[in-house]
């Protein structure tokens, strides 16, 4: 051990020593905007729940909860566990140098989000489980300013509010619930969300009860959790992610209801789970025969009109699945089914697009998906088939080429009569069908200063689709190279090019002073129209991150200035708020935006949040209170 000490302490000298919160936040800034890019179904706060982000134990985090952060290579992963078991538990943060395959660049992302404690019983006792475990209440309110004009009906109800409460041990023993209403509905209580969650408990892997979302394979027949987007990121080709996860996010729909059991018996693992819940849709009956039929299922979750208020839970769904897993030392093969049944027969309107699209009273899905560890590098993929025999396939390839090279390659193949119910799939849609393409990925670091990512991504889709009325072949292409001369700056610049559309992008980061970080944006997008039509946006900004030292109190302040042609040449940018509640929005017309968030910690258990925003078509606050009491 001694001699270890000493190796530590070398490597800590030339640890990358970061501004832990805000290496956090850059992280998530890029996740939360690769997603916008192509507007997704998923729920960005479902990644870390109602304001509660996770630190993992470095000496306790498994396989899956490594997958789940979006940030390292399968070989990346492989590498840590061997490491640590044949080395033991960790005795500084700073080891992780040792990690083989783990460069400055891979730390400095995911060391925000690990901590060194001290090392647990494998399986601790329920009632140990129950006494450590930490808790967490969370309130959330947030609106627009009053308006002279308003009545005083609206008013009474124009504010958001969440009650969350949540019970955490170690991940092990879980409970939680939440309360939430949109701006503009009446009812306190429009929804709420419940569950309980045992994992680890002999040979019960994970179950829960409750509310829970499942995510089988690459996304194909079913995901309902969050999932990236096609981006720069080399795991953005690559869905992972815990088969049941508890559902803590403020999704209204997309998650299921009911029980999900997971048992393991050695390298075998056996999976279930039901559920019975109703979801928004809208349903037409026809008074001549007096039958009832789904049209559409609705995702908004909003309940504020006449209208939506018809339509909010209208439709009863019931759904069982299987997973069937086998572990080797290569990696993990799956069979997956699904089947989903409704009250109402789905029958969507007449139109092109909805030729192939899902009808009926039930529907079914199988797959089998794999990800295996090769001489030749990482591979995985899944192979599914619907109800009526369609297929579709997606598989890939990622492989380091030496300590400085990373390539990633997938092909997708979905057949054009190919439907499943709840997929989230690496395509232009991300729904599964209608799609063969290539995507291809390069990430350069020749030196620890220098990056240079690269991806393209060709796709074709045989039948018409929504926004498109016939046949499409679409191409991106993105170019972005980072340069950090030091720990405190950073400076990266973009292009990219999609189909009829450019866009630009520079970013600059550096700290003057420890407490104060700095961001520089100017964004620029030119599309061109079917009709020849040149339009153009442009976006900049300017953000200031004041963060002393042991202090409770920081605050930001970000003032941007945007002048865009329309809605089409909108342009996103993340913004900073409250902790784990991430905002994104699209920036269009002409106008200039300023927000200032302020955070206190009243006390070691106590934390108060706000955020006020202003821009020519609204004024928007919001305000969140956090108490956490146990460990």
């Amino acid at each position: 051990m001694g001699l270890r000490n000493k190796y530590v302490v070398l490597l800590s000298a030339l640890m990358i020593t970061c501004s832990i919160t805000l290496a956090q936040e850059e992280a998530m800034e890029e996740i939360a905007e690769s997603a916008v890019d192509h507007e997704p179904k998923q729920d960005i706060n479902e990644m870390h729940g109602a304001g509660f982000i996770n630190k993992y134990n470095i000496n306790s985090i498994t396989e899956v909860m490594l997958e789940s952060l979006f940030i390292l290579k399968p070989s990346q992963i492989k590498q840590f566990i061997l490491y640590r078991k044949n080395f033991g538990d960790f005795i500084s943060l700073m080891e992780l140098q040792a990690v083989p395959e783990w460069d400055a660049f891979t730390i400095r992302k995911i060391l925000p989000m690990l901590t060194l404690e001290t090392a647990l019983p494998l399986v601790p006792a329920l009632k140990q489980r129950i006494k450590e475990g930490g808790h967490r209440m969370l309130y959330r309110t947030g609106g627009q300013s009053r308006s002279s004009t308003s009545n005083e009906d609206t008013l009474k109800h124009q504010y958001k509010q969440l009650v969350s409460y949540r019970f955490n041990f170690r991940d092990l023993l879980r409970w939680g619930i939440t309360v939430e209403k949109d701006a503009g509905e009446k009812s306190f209580f429009d929804h709420y969300s419940l569950f309980a969650s045992i994992s680890k408990k002999g040979i019960l892997k994970n179950m829960v009860l409750g509310d829970y979302t499942v995510n089988m394979g690459q996304g194909l027949i079913h995901w309902q959790g969050y999932a990236l987007g096609r981006s720069s990121n080399m795991m953005s080709c690559f869905r992972q992610g815990e088969l049941f996860r508890p559902h803590s996010g403020t999704d209204e729909n997309r998650f299921c209801r009911g029980i999900a059991v997971q048992l393991q018996k050695n390298a075998v693992e056996l999976a279930a789970f039901l559920s019975n819940k109703k979801i928004d849709a809208n349903i037409i009956t026809d008074t001549t025969s007096n039958k009832a039929w789904a049209s559409s299922m609705l995702l908004s979750g909003l309940h504020r009109t006449k209208n939506e208020l018809n339509d909010k839970k209208a439709l009863q769904t019931f759904l069982a699945g299987a997973n069937l897993k086998v572990n080797t030392k290569f990696g993990k093969t799956s069979l997956n089914i699904i089947h989903t049944a409704f009250d109402h027969p789905i029958k969507k309107r007449d139109e092109p697009y909805n030729r192939f699209a899902i009808s009926g009273n039930q529907w079914q899905n199988a797959s089998i998906d794999h990800s295996i560890s090769t001489r030749i590098g990482f591979l995985f993929g899944e192979m599914a088939v619907d109800k009526k025999a369609n297929k579709a396939i997606i598989v890939g390839l990622i492989k380091s080429l030496g300590s400085t090279l990373d390539i990633a390659i997938l092909y997708r193949n979905m057949g054009v009569k190919f439907r499943s119910l709840a997929s989230n799939v690496f395509s232009e849609s991300q729904e599964s069908g209608n799609e063969k393409g290539y995507f291809f990925n390069i990430n350069y670091s020749p030196s620890p200063l220098h990056r240079f990512e690269i991806f393209t991504d060709q796709y074709q889709q045989n039948w018409p689709t929504f926004n498109t009325p016939g046949k499409k072949n679409g191409n991106i292409y993105s170019f972005q190279y980072t340069y950090r001369p030091n720990k405190k700056t950073e400076v990266y610049g973009r292009i990219q090019s999609e189909n009829n559309s450019v866009k630009t992008r520079i970013h600059a980061s550096f700290m003057p002073i420890p407490a104060l970080t700095c961001r520089l944006r100017n964004e620029m997008i030119r599309i061109q129209s079917v009709t020849g039509k040149i339009e153009r946006g442009q976006l900049t900004y300017a953000e200031f991150i004041y963060k002393p030292s042991l202090k409770p109190f920081s605050a930001s302040v970000r003032c941007s200035f945007y002048d865009t042609e329309g809605y089409s040449t909108r342009i996103y940018a993340y913004e900073r708020d409250l902790p784990a509640y991430y905002a994104v929005p699209p920036h269009y017309g002409e106008g200039t935006k300023i927000y200032v968030v302020v955070q206190y910690k009243l006390r070691k258990s106590l934390q108060c949040v706000g955020k006020w925003s202003l821009d020519k078509r609204k004024q928007v606050w919001r305000a969140q209170v956090i108490w956490q009491w146990g460990s």
